[in-house]
């Protein structure tokens, strides 16, 4: 079979819809997707690739059009099927951005898991730091220290430093040049960014989270993955305890609350029993 040019339509090979496909609206969902993620695994559909038409793929798997949808929706939510106005669905460039874009929305369903967030950051964040510590160049060893220099201005502003944080966790990732490990750790660092805002709110959490940065920067600088490592599990240790100790507060903040409302609720309740009394009393001596 000679090799279609990027960008052809797909073909797919036969197969026999009555044996194949379960009966349930979700199974037969699921065994379009199944049978597009085969076929591109094995090499049928490559990046760039235009599926046949809507019409065509019903024929194809012998399924409704809205079964079809449902199996094409998730398989665009998966990263691996796009659309363009007017050009119809595609196969991805496939690429691990957009594979592993589901991850930060199952981190963002997780938060009841910090413990085992901080634990993936450990050791992804890590490795990425000792991999920057081996590839950093000149040029990024220039971006680094320009980023510590603006922490000097950013003083007891959340803003300013949440901003710098951002930017100097990402560019680390960007130097260790791993884009699987670099997605992963973007997606585990967005991981309660609520909670990541009012902890940073604190002086003194900023003036501890300045200093660790300072410490990773040194140590990749000078070239040193082991010491680039410590550094930042070290940070990453800082920030969860800062995060669990926020989450506390939020916690305490929010029972003040619902005991403050609940004794409001109360007291308009009694307040009201005494005026109907009151008015009782006076209609019977009336």
């Amino acid at each position: 079979m000679g090799r279609k040019s990027k960008g052809a339509t797909a073909t797919f090979p036969a197969f026999d819809p009555a044996k194949s496909l379960p009966v349930s609206r979700q199974g037969l969902a699921e065994f379009v997707v199944t049978h597009i993620l085969e076929s591109v695994q094995v090499g049928l559909l490559r990046p760039g690739d235009r599926l046949p038409s809507e019409r065509n793929l019903v024929e194809i798997f012998d399924v409704s059009r809205p079964i079809l949808r449902e199996a094409l929706r998730a398989l665009s939510t998966l990263g691996v099927v796009g659309t363009r106005h007017g050009g119809g669905a595609f196969i991805t460039d496939l690429n691990a951005k957009s594979l592993l874009a589901p991850l930060d929305f199952f981190l963002s369903l997780s938060e009841t898991n910090l413990h085992d967030v901080f634990e993936s950051r450990r050791a992804i964040e890590g490795e990425l730091a000792h991999k920057a510590a081996k590839l950093a160049s000149a040029e990024d060893i220039g971006k680094l220290n320009a980023l510590i220099a603006a922490h000097a201005d950013v003083g007891s502003d959340p803003v300013r430093f949440r901003i710098l944080d951002s930017r100097l966790h990402e560019l680390i990732y960007a130097i260790a040049g791993n884009v699987v490990l670099e997605r992963m750790a973007t997606g585990l660092y967005s991981m309660g960014q609520n909670i990541r805002r009012r902890a940073t709110t604190d002086a003194a959490l900023i003036s501890q989270s300045t200093k660790d940065h300072a410490r990773i920067v040194r140590a990749i600088k000078s070239g040193d993955p082991d010491k680039a490592k410590a550094a930042m599990v070290k940070h990453i240790d800082h920030i969860e305890k800062s995060t669990l100790r926020t989450m506390d507060e939020m916690r305490r903040d929010m029972q003040h609350t619902l005991v403050a409302e609940t004794d409001q609720s109360a007291s308009g309740a009694r307040g009201t029993r005494y005026s109907k009394r009151t008015s009782s009393a006076k209609n019977a001596a009336t």
